[in-house]
């Protein structure tokens, strides 16, 4: 059963939400510029704080209502029952979108995970956008912990919302449904790495990983996509170059990531 609602508007819905719910502006963990503020890149970040890039691969869910499904059919997801929910992954002969995921939370442990809303239909992802909640009521699965796919045929996550694990299918393999307060939480800790110590520093390493993940023709494009993005970083900020230099990794990270990996990729900070 399909939910009646798409990926893009679920992952706008998601960011947005998250934006929306920071009480001081875009300061607390995760936020970078987005959807919404494209036209506002100046805003505060407190780039001079630690900082660690967040990647969201966005899945949109079919709802599962009938007992034939083959996740509960055989009985071999215990504690799996319908309705439920169930995402699929790009097949590898397909796309190396899975592996690419692997290699950046590699790079980024804890920091990379597959988002999918908990939200039944339009009018329930309606009433959650409405409460800012979008993001909230997601669940969220770590490529790694998953592991590389075993094979070139489909492969699926099956998840509920009030079970805390999930399991990776078409041979069933529990592993584990973040909620987004475990991420925040988890964030906390990784913003003491050293590698996400400085800002300055980070924003080079994210750009540096995404590059590397990306396509040659991205590869290419990288250095004449860093200059422009420069000259709109430096027509909405006051001269600073550490300042312009992070802006300007960040976005270069962001545009690749969303463009050629698939991923959306915001800051996370302390609050």
């Amino acid at each position: 059963m399909k939910v009646g609602y798409t990926e893009f508007s679920y992952g706008y819905a998601f960011t947005e939400n998250l934006v929306r719910s920071l009480p001081t502006g875009p300061v607390g963990a995760p936020i970078f510029p987005n959807l919404v503020q494209e036209a506002q890149l100046g805003f505060d970040v407190k780039i001079d704080q630690p900082a660690a890039p967040l990647f969201f691969q966005f899945k949109l869910p079919e709802r599962m209502k009938k007992g034939t499904a083959f996740e509960v059919s055989n009985g071999n997801c215990p504690g799996l029952v319908t309705p439920f929910y169930r995402i699929g992954l790009m097949r590898s002969d397909l796309s190396k979108q899975h592996s690419h995921l692997i290699e950046l939370e590699e790079g980024f442990p804890s920091c990379v995970f597959y988002a999918a809303p908990c939200l039944a239909d339009i009018h329930a992802f309606n009433r959650s956008y409405g409460l800012g909640r979008v993001f909230a009521d997601s669940a969220f699965f770590s490529p790694g912990e998953i592991g590389p796919l075993p094979d070139n045929k489909q492969h699926t996550i099956a998840y509920r919302s009030d079970l805390g694990h999930a399991f990776f299918c078409s041979d069933p393999k529990e592993t584990r449904k973040w909620t987004f307060d475990d991420i925040s939480q988890k964030i906390e800790s990784v913003l003491k790495q050293k590698q996400f110590s400085d800002a300055r520093v980070a924003a080079r390493n994210a750009r540096d990983q995404v590059v590397e993940l990306a396509s040659s023709g991205w590869r290419r494009q990288s250095a004449g996509l860093a200059d422009r993005i420069r000259v709109r970083v430096q027509t909405t900020l006051a001269p600073d170059p550490e300042r312009e230099e992070t802006l300007t990794n960040l976005l270069v990270a962001r545009e690749i990531a969303r463009v050629d990996l698939g991923v959306e990729m915001l800051l996370a900070q302390p609050s």
